[in-house]
């Protein structure tokens, strides 16, 4: 009886079939293990946003001539909200964004004289907020009201130290008031994506975030 060669995988019109890559939204294919080397920090990362309309607004707005807005990508998410229920407020959000980068952009729209007298901040999200920052922030903002949102990341290692940081530098005293993001955000986990950090744009999470603000302005 002849002796047939050993069946492989696939199919039996061809050879095996190479195992697919990973190719789901908002990631890159790549051939490494997906195993994170063990001192490797999350980094939160805006996922596949999804854009909806912004839900008409439950607060009164207010004008936003003369506001200026500094953040990061989850300021991005509410950026139609704070539109809407801001009108004429200048928001300056960058992906990615670390708090350094932030006051530099700061610094150099007040050099530049477009330095709102009421500035809101949003930063920390990407990593460490620290008291000789927070100083550097109060500094820029000098003679202006200043509006600090917490900051909410559930696996960020850095946000309870940014959190305490933020609380204790913002005073009155400094024309300085926190907006208790983190504890919003905590009680309402519905508004955020998978990552926990960002939303859909111009969601219910964003008209929150917006009206949060306006509570504070």
């Amino acid at each position: 009886m002849q002796n047939l060669p050993a069946a492989r995988c696939g199919t039996a019109a061809g050879p095996a079939l190479p195992v697919p890559l990973d190719v789901r939204p908002g990631r890159r294919a790549d051939r490494r293990s997906a195993v994170a080397e063990p001192n490797s920090k999350p980094h939160p990362r805006p996922g596949p946003h999804i854009q909806v309309a912004a839900p008409p607004p439950t607060a009164e707005s207010t004008s936003g001539a003369g506001v200026t807005a500094i953040g990061d990508s989850v300021m991005l998410d509410a950026a139609p909200n704070l539109r809407a229920l801001v009108p004429g407020i200048t928001i300056d959000a960058v992906v990615s964004r670390g708090v350094d980068a932030g006051i530099a952009g700061m610094r150099s729209l007040a050099g530049a004289g477009q330095l709102g007298a009421s500035v809101i901040v949003h930063l920390g999200t990407n990593g460490s907020f620290t008291p000789d920052e927070m100083d550097q922030l109060v500094a820029v903002a000098a003679g202006r009201q200043l509006v600090l949102l917490t900051d909410h990341c559930p696996y960020c290692s850095w946000t309870p130290s940014n959190n305490a940081v933020i609380q204790a530098g913002c005073t009155s005293a400094r024309r300085c008031t926190v907006a208790d993001w983190n504890s919003l955000a905590v009680a309402n986990p519905q508004w955020f994506g998978k990552d926990g950090v960002h939303m859909p744009i111009g969601g219910t999470g964003g008209q929150a975030y917006a009206e949060l603000v306006v509570q504070h302005l």
